[in-house]
């Protein structure tokens, strides 16, 4: 009897031990949190970091004069450049080029162009002295001439053997004429091709000389006209700064954006730029102005790659113009741009932070009738927040947004 009431008290204790584990692991389990699964609208974006510009932007550069091959400069570096954000009337100063290879081909060519001038005055010379020569022995041959025609005249009073030797003389003095009057031509035609080659190597040599002279003016770059100046970038993505180098082939030194309608110019990587398309929608935030939401569209996108320091892989410009104005809108604020390439509606969601993977296999940790099971998903779509489940889960599932302790003793369900 006594043995019968020990084994029916054991009995008792282990049973209110076991409901004591048993409430102690429900407690645990009740105190993780629960997401229950259900239908939402998805949203998949490519989110990217931009920067506000105006559309119609006005470009300060390098005076189109640089351009003629006739100055020489592949490039030239800036030596002085004004604060970025400041307003500038039309005509200020914006930059200042460095002229000292300019100077240096101004020297180079003032030695050329006297060398020039000298040639050029020495060819009007030795032309103008050898044309006469010419002319001289051509007055001598007509001389020779008349006196042949006057002899050839008097002849006919004489026998026919003097009168074939007067006609022989009279016909070789107009054979020499002739080639002496041709020698004349061809010599006056070099000697003008002559002097008007050194005629225009000097009239050359003294253009480049005022182009040069109006480049020493054109490297002090104004402002085309009012606005707030704001730099361009140069590759790699930085902007331009004192000691970078500007050419004919990439010109420009600052912008002045028109704010009336503002762009957001962003880059995208390679892994993502074909699920872009011009007339995607974008939800735009900038960051100085996190309480005014704005919405844009996709207008551009870049057709070739290019290198940013700030990536790791290839990016391409993509160009949102945002719908609405806002005067607090300024040249160079940073934006979060949500591009949105697909909208999805009663769809199977799940944040990201339920999703677990183990040896390439995507589960939930789930619970069903106080059981904590892992289960296999088919994940589809996501973005920054939540993926789209495609298999695996039912609306009103509940599923742990923690791993929940000894996930050793959890049994696994493959679907």
């Amino acid at each position: 009897m006594v043995l019968k009431k020990r084994s029916i008290f054991f009995i008792g204790l282990a049973a209110v031990i076991i409901l004591i584990i048993a409430f102690w692991g429900e407690t645990k389990i009740i105190g993780s949190k629960l997401y229950s699964v259900k239908k939402t609208k998805f949203e998949f974006v490519i989110d990217s970091k931009g920067e506000i510009q105006g559309k119609n932007t006005v470009l300060i550069k390098l005076h189109n004069d640089f351009k003629n091959r006739s100055l020489r400069i592949r490039e030239l570096q800036i030596k002085d450049l004004i604060q970025e954000g400041t307003l500038v009337k039309k005509g200020d100063w914006v930059a200042t080029l460095d002229i000292a290879s300019i100077n240096r081909q101004i020297e180079e060519n003032k030695d050329d162009m006297e060398e020039d001038l000298a040639e050029f005055d020495d060819a009007k010379i030795d032309s103008t002295i050898e044309l006469t020569n010419y002319r001289e022995e051509i007055k001598e041959f007509k001389f020779d001439l008349e006196y042949k025609t006057l002899e050839l005249e008097q002849a006919k009073y004489e026998s026919v053997a003097y009168q074939r030797k007067a006609k022989v003389a009279y016909n070789k003095t107009i054979r020499e004429m002739d080639a002496k009057l041709r020698n004349y031509e061809r010599k006056r035609m070099y000697l003008a091709v002559s002097v008007k080659r050194d005629e225009r190597d000097y009239n050359y040599r003294l253009k480049r000389d005022s182009l040069l002279k109006e480049a020493i003016i054109n490297a002090t770059v104004t402002a085309p006209q009012d606005g707030m100046v704001m730099y361009t970038k140069v590759r790699g993505g930085r902007k331009i700064r004192v000691g970078d180098n500007i050419s004919q082939w990439s010109p420009t030194i600052a912008t002045l954006p028109d704010m009336s309608v503002a762009i957001s110019e962003t880059y995208v990587e390679e892994i993502d730029i074909t699920k872009i398309a011009i007339g995607n929608i974008v939800n735009v935030t900038v960051d100085a102005l996190p309480e005014s939401k704005f919405t844009g569209i996709v207008t551009e996108i870049a057709n070739i790659g290019q290198e940013l320091t700030s990536f790791e892989s290839m990016v391409f410009q993509v160009i949102i113009e945002l719908d609405q104005s806002n005067l607090e809108l300024k040249p160079g604020m940073t934006t979060s741009n949500n591009i949105i390439i697909d909208n999805m509606s009663n769809v199977l969601t799940v944040p990201r932070q339920c999703i677990y993977s183990e040896n390439g296999i995507n589960f939930v940790y789930i619970k069903t009738n106080r059981i904590i099971w892992k289960k296999k998903v088919v994940l589809g779509l996501e973005n920054e927040k939540e993926y789209v489940i495609e298999s695996g889960l039912a609306e009103n599932d509940k599923i742990y947004f923690n791993a929940p302790e000894n996930t050793e003793e959890i049994l696994f369900i493959e679907n």
